[in-house]
């Protein structure tokens, strides 16, 4: 029988089909995470002068006539949103007359991620801001079908025809 089961007070015949199955339950008083997860491990400070690596890069274009490009890579999910979402936000409450969301080149685009385009493009729409979205060939795209929005949001397949109109 694996340690992990002894410690917590299970007998070998206390644990039945759980055990066949590879888990069992917490024992009582005691959660999920406490028991079977192990303690987490602070990452290493990277070493003076190296990048630490970016999960998500966010940059944002100002154009001519009022027009402003957000520029999303990599992955967009709970610990990252808050950045995405800034900066959608900040081109809103800018004043900008069209904010364009460039999601080409995002690898994962999660739940977080849709909750806060959503907010944004809300937000636009009562600044009068159009909002567009240029998502090519990424993720996204799937996740926008699977979620309604691509049928709510301006869809453009790149950042060009966002611009023009």
């Amino acid at each position: 029988m694996p340690e992990r089961y002894r410690r917590h007070g299970h007998a070998a015949g206390q644990l039945g089909m759980a055990a066949t199955a590879g888990f069992a339950l917490p024992p009582a008083g005691r959660s999920w995470d406490t028991v079977f997860m192990p303690a987490s491990t602070p990452a290493p400070d990277p070493a003076p002068g190296a990048a630490s690596p970016q999960l998500l890069e966010v940059t944002v274009d100002e154009h001519p006539e009022g027009a402003v490009v957000v520029r999303a890579g990599g992955e967009i999910d709970l610990l990252t949103a808050p950045r995405f979402a800034d900066a959608m936000v900040t081109a809103i409450d800018g004043g900008a007359a069209l904010v364009v969301v460039d999601l080409d080149q995002v690898t994962f685009f999660g739940s977080a991620a849709v909750a806060n385009l959503a907010r944004a493009a809300e937000r636009a729409d009562t600044a009068g801001t159009v909002f567009r979205l240029v998502v090519g060939e990424s993720m996204a795209t799937r996740v926008l079908e699977i979620s309604g929005l691509a049928d709510l949001l301006d869809l453009r397949p790149t950042v060009a025809d966002a611009l023009a109109g």
